[in-house]
């Protein structure tokens, strides 16, 4: 799996002024849509803001997730090369359960 990221950004088109946006909020929801790039937008001329279309920023959240559980991954290869062996099973589905009855109850 490969994360590396290589950001193309365009000056003249990725960055806009927040006030811009907000009165062509339509125009900038479309393209954003349509690209997939950011627009970064601007308050008192300093980037301030990162506008994603939906399908961006899902994209974004799910190679994030990948990322995470790679190197959670990579963990647990290194420990189990090491000799550690982690928790029993039985161990795990307890403290699983403890956390799933804590999520419910906080409902």
């Amino acid at each position: 799996m490969c994360y590396g990221w290589a950001v193309q950004m365009d000056l003249k088109e990725d960055v806009v002024s927040l006030t811009d946006f907000a009165r062509n909020t339509k125009k900038h929801a479309e393209e954003l849509a349509l690209g997939g790039r950011a627009r970064i937008l601007t308050q008192n001329g300093k980037a301030s803001v990162v506008v994603l279309s939906l399908d961006a920023f899902e994209k974004l959240a799910r190679d994030a997730e990948d990322y995470r559980m790679d190197l959670r991954l990579r963990g647990a290869l290194e420990s189990y090369a090491k000799g550690e062996r982690g928790d029993m099973a039985k161990t795990v589905m307890d403290r699983l359960r403890k956390r799933a009855k804590k999520r419910r109850n906080a409902r």
